[in-house]
């Protein structure tokens, strides 16, 4: 039951990734907006999500809510919002609506994972997260497959694109009352680190817990593969525009979009499961290893859909047959790699406020050098220029689509070459962290006199049943000993 919920939470963060992409060819026309214009808007959001992303930890880790209310607040704000930038039209008030829309958003992401933290074994984790980013990719694609189509249709009089908006708030705020009357509270796990339980209070305590992480290595690479890492993800919010700006239908481009962010829901879980089998086998370079392959595969993926333009005919099958090998292959390591190892890394206390720094980190950089770039460096560097295009000129339609194609790329491929590298120092960094914290662990035990559960202890009338369907097979396995690779 738990999961499901989360699940439908997962699926808002999805809807509202997925919208506005799918409405920026509508919006350009309609309302006559560039598409530096439309950036703005990703930027500001993006950068207001990433602020109060850990102000919406901080408050989970603290106890002031339950984390149940707090995901019913940020979801029925974030509806609000939504509803309300459908029938704007002036692009400042947009830009603030945007924004406010991202600061409600930011509450999603970081109690969800941190519930799950706290709810299920270290090996079982990954197939969890799968299920969470596989919701996330269904919002996404469902707002693609819907948006796309509807955005430039007429509704009853109304532009389709405001029809779009007002579906996704109206489904954010049902989303709300379903968790604030269904969702039971999840027990929070006893933490094992000293500074995490203490009750002092205060931006700078919190400012000192976070970079107090950056003492450990494994934390460090996973900041620096985030901020590369997520570049691409949010450049790849413009594929549905290059697909039509190359001369696709609006339903083919809809629908090599949707297939692709089937193909990425596919691949998350499959990554989740792929990771945790992986720790089981070789539990200190498992994950490691999967985002290795993982990365290593998605990289010449991404440069043949964009910096090649097959013949007409062949354009539909060509980049539908790419955006299917990328989306199984490059997406294991959100879910299988570094959710995970944060979970392991970061102290129960602490779990919501860190990993919503570290989002937040992540989703600026990712703003800037992602959905920004790309609108820059296709305006002012490759020449797009959709606004005062002729839709009849073929040269102009190409020129554009080569523009954007090249952005794009630029946006992907570089930066996951850095993300490769941050990903191969993690065999070094997590053995020595892991060996760290087990050191830390056997301390607090001899202390206290206690041994310190990985699997939740609450009854099935205190959780309404476990996340980890499995958990007794996962505890079974812990009880075999691993091999040890290295």
């Amino acid at each position: 039951m738990m999961v499901m919920q989360l699940c439908a939470i997962s699926a808002i963060e999805g809807a509202d990734i997925g919208l506005l992409p799918a409405v920026t060819f509508a919006l350009q026309q309609d309302l006559h907006l560039r598409l530096a214009q439309v950036t703005q808007m990703s930027l500001a959001q993006a950068v207001l999500q990433a602020a109060a992303g850990p102000v919406w930890g901080v408050l989970a880790d603290r106890k002031v809510m339950r984390r149940k209310t707090l995901l019913a607040i940020g979801a029925f704000f974030q509806g609000v919002c939504t509803i309300a930038l459908g029938w704007t039209e002036n692009l400042a008030m947009m830009i603030i609506i945007r924004s406010l829309n991202g600061a409600m958003l930011a509450s999603l992401r970081p109690v969800c994972v941190g519930i799950v933290a706290d709810t299920t074994t270290e090996l079982s984790r990954g197939k969890i997260y799968g299920y969470l980013q596989m919701c996330v990719t269904a919002g996404m694609m469902l707002a693609t497959l819907i948006g796309t189509p509807m955005a430039s249709a007429t509704i009853l009089g109304i532009e389709g694109w405001r029809v779009a908006f007002a579906l996704v708030g109206a489904f954010a705020i049902f989303t709300s009352f379903l968790i604030m009357v269904f969702m039971y509270e999840a027990k929070h796990k006893k933490s094992w680190n000293k500074e995490s339980r203490q009750k002092c209070t205060g931006v700078a305590h919190e400012f000192a817990k976070f970079f107090g992480y950056f003492r450990k290595p494994t934390f460090v690479c996973l900041i620096g593969q985030g901020l590369f890492g997520s570049i691409p993800w949010n450049a790849f919010n413009y594929a549905t525009l290059y697909f039509q700006v190359s001369g696709l239908a609006d339903k083919q481009a809809a629908t090599l979009t949707t297939a692709f962010q089937a193909c990425c829901g596919i691949g998350n879980v499959m990554g989740g499961y792929i990771g945790d089998a992986m720790a089981r086998r070789c539990p200190y370079h498992g994950r490691a290893f999967t985002a290795n392959m993982s990365v290593s595969l998605g990289i010449p993926c991404v440069f043949l859909i964009f910096m090649t333009h097959p013949a007409e005919q062949y354009q539909f099958v060509y980049y539908l047959t790419f955006l299917v090998l990328m989306g199984l292959t490059s997406t294991w390591c959100l879910t299988g790699v570094n959710l995970p190892l944060l979970s392991e890394i970061v102290d129960p206390a602490s779990r919501s406020g860190i990993m919503a720094w570290e989002s937040a980190m992540e989703g600026a950089i990712a703003a800037v050098a992602g959905n920004a770039a790309v609108g820059f460096l296709a305006q002012n560097l490759f020449g797009y220029n959709l606004a005062d295009a002729d839709p009849d000129d073929k040269s102009q339609s190409e020129q554009n689509a080569e523009a954007l194609g090249k952005s794009l790329a630029l946006t992907s491929v570089l930066p996951w070459t850095l993300c490769l590298t941050c990903y191969i120092f993690m065999h070094w960094a997590f053995p020595y962290d892991k060996r760290m914290i087990e050191e830390e662990k056997a301390k607090y035990k001899a202390q206290h006199g206690q041994l310190l559960s990985e699997s939740t202890s609450a009854s099935e009338d205190e959780l309404d049943g476990d996340l980890d369907r499995e958990a007794a097979e996962d505890e079974n396995l812990e009880w075999l000993e691993p091999t040890r690779c290295g």
